[in-house]
């Protein structure tokens, strides 16, 4: 299932790994029933619902997801992994059948995620794994009511400083630029990292509607506007 979600971030995001959060009080296994992804304004969110107490779980960038139990590689798409382990939890019954049934959600158009993947369910321990756009900051957080787990990818930056994007770039930066173009036009627009002519069209008519310099160039001006027209 995507959805957009739309909660505001309550604490930065970390490039490295994130600490361990604290499993809900209530002793006993978490089993796993769904998987969520939505897209916010600049972070995009997985999100895993439990039956059960919340469990604990860590979040770190990886060199490559590895399945738990056999030790093989599992592949992913994007230019930087992420591993998140969820203890003590299980997506199966005791007499083996799973607890989770369905296509993982669908990634169109999200601007971090590239791939999720279920990398193991196995003493306890749930393994999984996104592929990411980039190696950016990532935040997870446990909930209850029900009980479940949120790990964050924040967007790349579409250029700093003096950086220009403009048509023929390609990569992350361009995917969260399309994004935020998305949301600042309220228009479907690919975010497929390419920016090409309809890109390059958008960009145009943003800068119209926010009096800049029309040449579909991304600089410093038209991405301060950006941030200001999304309260970024």
């Amino acid at each position: 299932m995507t959805q957009v979600v739309v909660e505001a971030l309550s604490a930065g995001l970390a490039p490295g790994p994130v600490g361990e959060a604290e499993a809900g009080e209530t002793m006993g296994q978490a089993l796993l029933v769904g998987v969520r992804a939505g897209r916010n304004k600049d972070f995009d969110r997985l999100v895993f619902d439990f039956r059960g107490p919340v469990p604990g779980v860590q979040v770190q960038y990886v060199r490559e997801l590895v399945q738990d139990g056999s030790g093989h590689p599992t592949p992913l798409r994007g230019r930087a992994f992420v591993q998140i382990v969820i203890r003590p939890a299980a997506a199966h019954r005791d007499d083996g059948t799973p607890t989770l049934t369905g296509p993982l959600p669908d990634l169109t158009g999200f601007a971090a995620f590239r791939q999720i993947a279920d990398a193991g369910d196995f003493e306890a321990v749930l393994t999984w794994g996104i592929g990411v756009a980039a190696r950016t900051g990532l935040r997870s957080t446990t909930l209850t009511g029900p009980s479940r787990v949120a790990v964050d990818v924040v967007h790349a930056e579409p250029g700093t400083g003096d950086q220009l994007l403009r048509r023929g770039d390609r990569g992350a930066a361009v995917a969260t630029w399309q994004w935020r173009l998305v949301q600042a036009l309220d228009r479907a627009l690919a975010v497929d990292e390419d920016f090409g002519p309809l890109t390059e069209r958008a960009t145009r008519d943003f800068q119209a509607v926010h009096r800049l310099d029309v040449d579909g160039i991304v600089g410093r001006n038209t991405r301060a506007a950006m941030e200001r027209a999304l309260d970024l």
